[in-house]
């Protein structure tokens, strides 16, 4: 089970010591550790490759948490296996909602000077 018989990076005997202390089975085979320790691999080498993409577009060196829950949050295979899980300091998803985006006509962009909507107007007199 060392890393040169297994070819992986995660320390498979450290994987099987705290699947022990979590009482997760009666007995944890070598082989059960090894498959374990292959999809966590697996799953961290997506999640980081995606993550670093996702910093490279925002031109940043570093990936960070936000990196991180931007590129779950874009992928629809991802999307699911982290829908219950709050990353902390990662911000929210960007976008505004529907139902917040008001009607716009020809008055919305203009200033309170502009629509009468302030108590004094500019050049009236009382």
């Amino acid at each position: 089970m060392t890393n040169k018989n297994t070819g992986l990076v995660f320390n498979c005997y450290s994987l099987r010591r705290r699947m022990k202390a979590s009482r997760v089975g009666r007995f944890i085979r070598p082989a059960s550790v090894v498959y374990l320790g292959a999809v966590m691999e697996y799953l961290l080498a997506e999640v980081l490759e995606l993550a670093g993409n996702c910093a490279r577009d925002n031109k940043r060196k570093i990936i960070k948490p936000r990196h991180v829950m931007m590129a779950v949050e874009m992928d629809d295979e991802l999307k699911p296996l982290f829908s219950d899980v709050i990353m902390p300091g990662s911000g929210v998803v960007p976008g505004v909602h529907t139902c917040l985006m008001g009607k716009r006509d020809q008055d919305t962009f203009r200033g309170w000077a502009r629509q009468g909507l302030s108590k004094t107007q500019v050049g009236a007199k009382e």
